[in-house]
């Protein structure tokens, strides 16, 4: 297992490793099921899973659909542990996961029918290529599905310099609509979309959490101070995201592939 001097060395993205924490797109459960139902996926589809952390949205895929997935990460730690959870589910054989960068897959074009890539193209420094890659091997019709997340109410220079530091990704605020802007365009037309804003969550409820996910078996193995200084760590990124979140929302969006000159549509519609 891992010593204290490793533990201090990791950010929050290498501890969801050693907790095994499920880390779910936004919206969770529900925005997996609202994606796959609005892409029509169905057991012969075959879906590219870009930063799949611990598994879950492969693995609920599998179990949802009897699809097959391709899933990368390029996090061995958590790699491992998405491949227990597949194990444990029973859906091991319906997931392929390898440690590959989103940015070059190395996956033959028009491979799959859909990328899932949730929000983890912010991320990712090369956005602009990562997401000509998610083009590129994405079948003709098929979809992009994406969760971005983005500030709603304006974060103070001090929140993202925290949030940063945890995540080790330097963070510019930024909207929903740079968002849209980012991903529709070109080939890519904007086919399903719906907002959310994150509740507010107490930090009686964060504690609650943290204190579920440290009381795992596995973690008794972990030296006694090591234990200590990562359940330190962990509470306090939570608590961060916690504040972190109250300020931002999220859009569950699907893009469809199709050639540039397909004529757009003119009297759009909203829900009611």
């Amino acid at each position: 297992m891992f010593t204290k001097n490793q533990i201090d060395s990791m950010d929050y993205n290498h501890l969801i490793g050693v907790v095994r924490e499920t880390n779910r797109p936004p919206g969770g459960s529900r925005s997996i099921v609202q994606l796959a139902q609005n892409a029509f996926l169905t057991k012969d589809s075959h879906v590219l899973e870009i930063g799949t952390s611990t598994g879950i949205t492969a693995v609920e895929l599998a179990k949802l659909v009897g699809c097959r997935i391709t899933a990368i990460d390029v996090n061995e730690e958590s790699i491992a542990e998405a491949r227990r959870r597949a194990e444990e589910a029973g859906v091991a054989d319906l997931i392929t996961f390898e440690c590959k960068d989103a940015t070059a897959t190395g996956y033959p074009s028009g491979s799959f029918g859909m990328v899932f890539c949730g929000n983890v193209t912010s991320l990712i420094s090369e956005r602009d290529k990562a997401l000509a890659e998610y083009t590129r091997v994405l079948k003709e019709g098929g979809f992009i599905a994406a969760i971005p997340m983005y500030y709603i109410d304006e974060p103070s220079e001090k929140l993202i310099e925290d949030v940063s530091a945890a995540i080790q990704v330097d963070i510019t605020p930024l909207y929903r609509d740079f968002w849209i802007d980012f991903f529709v365009g070109g080939e890519r037309h904007e086919n399903w979309a719906q907002d959310f804003r994150f509740d507010d969550v107490s930090p009686e409820e964060v504690d609650r959490f943290v204190d579920d996910i440290l009381r795992r078996p596995h973690l008794d193995e972990l030296p006694g101070d090591a234990r200590q200084l990562l359940d330190q760590r962990y509470r306090e990124y939570m608590h961060l995201f916690r504040v972190n979140l109250a300020h931002m929302g999220f859009t569950t969006l699907l893009l469809r592939k199709e050639h540039e000159d397909v004529e757009p549509e003119l009297f759009t519609s909203t829900p009611v």
